[in-house]
């Protein structure tokens, strides 16, 4: 892992930058089966979208390789997408499932991109610049297309996956409030568990991506951003005990996410009814990565 610049943490995070995770991509290779399988765990899907983006900045948008279904909360989202156009741009995602099928992306929300870009420049992290992304949306006044503004993160700096920031023009178009209740009572993506072998120092490390300070929580390093989400720094021989199960990705990536239910006992009926394995485990339900896509889920009360 590439050693991270000394800066103040205090003078990073500056006003319009980053705030929360505003959503995770798990990337799988059947896109329609993935989507019946998170309704299974009683989350609603939107309708299927397309992405098109540039390649560069400044450069117009076309479409890409990658679409997704996206699991919708107030203040962000999870994303499963997959490859539907072979041959078109896909940011490496392709290479990605091919690795393994799972959570691959973390986007971090800001209120704009080009803060965000600054600061890491000045602390000398390299990134894309600020990238023009857009895809179609149904909405109940017809197809309209959300835009965003990206920067994306140095990837030899962040090989637990693809690492961004983003600010959304259209957030309406994002959140519509007839995709935001599930079956299952989530209410927010609320923390993503990474599995690292050094967590102290990768919790290091995204104090320089986010801005924010780090803390210790046992064996666990934790980043808690202002608007939503928390982030957990965990190593091998400790993540055993938080999510149950025999599927683990390799070292370092996103091997979970979690949820914030009303009452994580009716997840379990849920999923007990609809026939899917799951754990409890100090308050929390949990769904193995083997039985969800190679990311482990799990459901947590307020």
């Amino acid at each position: 892992m590439a050693a991270t610049v000394a800066v103040d943490i205090g003078e990073l995070n500056m006003p319009d930058d980053i705030d929360s995770v505003n959503h995770a991509g798990i990337a799988v290779r059947n896109l329609s089966e993935a989507a019946k399988r998170y309704e299974a765990m009683g989350f609603t899907m939107t309708p299927l979208s397309v992405h098109y983006g540039s390649a560069k900045p400044g450069e117009p948008v076309s479409a890409m390789a990658t679409g997704n279904q996206c699991i919708m909360f107030p203040h962000n989202y999870v994303e499963v997408l997959g490859i539907l156009n072979p041959g078109r741009p896909d940011w490496g995602v392709g290479d990605a499932i091919k690795r393994f099928q799972g959570a691959h992306i973390i986007c971090f929300g800001c209120q704009r991109a080009e803060t965000v870009h600054r600061r890491l420049s000045e602390a000398g992290i390299k990134t894309s610049g600020v990238i023009a992304l857009q895809r179609d949306v149904e909405t109940e006044d017809g197809v309209r297309t959300a835009r965003f503004d990206c920067v994306h993160f140095d990837r030899s700096t962040t090989p637990e996956g693809f690492i961004q920031a983003a600010r959304h023009r259209n957030p309406e178009y994002i959140h519509q409030s007839r995709y935001m209740t599930h079956k299952n009572g989530a209410r927010a993506l609320s923390d993503l568990m990474l599995l690292v072998t050094e967590p102290e120092s990768y919790a290091n490390k995204y104090e320089q991506l986010t801005g924010q300070k780090a803390r210790r929580d046992g064996k666990c390093w934790r980043i808690d951003l202002p608007l939503v989400s928390r982030l957990t720094f965990i190593g091998p021989n400790e993540i055993g005990a938080e999510l149950p199960g025999s599927l683990f990705p390799p070292t370092p990536s996103i091997a979970g996410l979690g949820f914030t239910v009303t009452d994580p006992g009716y997840v379990a009926d849920l999923l007990k009814s609809a026939g899917i394995q799951h754990a409890r485990r100090d308050g929390r339900v949990v769904v193995p990565a083997e039985e969800a896509l190679g990311a482990a889920l799990y459901f947590v009360a307020p």
